[in-house]
């Protein structure tokens, strides 16, 4: 079985591309997907064509992405029937990180973990057009990649599967 290629749109690369970026896409994580920017017009959004591309060749229906960075094994899968797309990665991303930690994962952090959270969670909700809204919602997954939340683009994995890594970096 050979290996997916992942859509140029989607690869890291260890090279730094305009603005330290690793990715051709320009997207903050705390953002929804339509936020997304190509990083050769950083600020006109990706259009419907390019949100509809295919996220590998070949195509394939289930995608799983792995981010390292999350404390606990919240599974990310992009799914689609007639082939994942971009817009199925990058919404299964958002949909998974903007979701509220559970109480009990909370209490299984270190003190300094929390601590640091609840920061970002203090400057998320405090930032916010809608505070009392953003706070009440609690402390969501996003808070949990602290200052990491910037995509900078996905690796696959070993040959054969159909998984990937997905790579952030700080905000600036």
């Amino acid at each position: 079985m050979s290996q997916a290629v992942l859509n140029p749109l989607l690869q890291y690369s260890q090279h730094d591309l305009p603005g330290g970026n690793r990715c051709r896409i320009k997207w903050d994580l705390r953002q929804p997907p339509c936020s997304s920017a190509q990083l050769i017009e950083p600020d006109q959004a990706l259009s419907d064509t390019e949100l509809a591309q295919h996220a590998t060749h070949p195509p394939l229906n289930t995608l799983q992405i792995i981010c390292g960075v999350l404390p606990f094994e919240w599974p990310i899968i992009a799914q689609n029937p007639t082939g994942v797309t971009i817009a199925d990665v990058l919404q299964a991303i958002h949909q998974n990180v903007m979701v509220q930690i559970k109480q009990n994962e909370y209490d299984a952090l270190s003190l300094k973990q929390r601590n640091r959270i609840a920061q970002i969670f203090d400057t998320r909700w405090r930032a916010s057009l809608e505070p009392r809204t953003i706070w009440s919602f609690g402390v969501l997954r996003v808070d949990c990649l602290l200052n990491h939340s910037i995509f900078a683009g996905l690796t696959m994995t070993i040959e054969g599967t159909d998984a990937c890594i997905v790579s952030l970096r700080r905000v600036n």
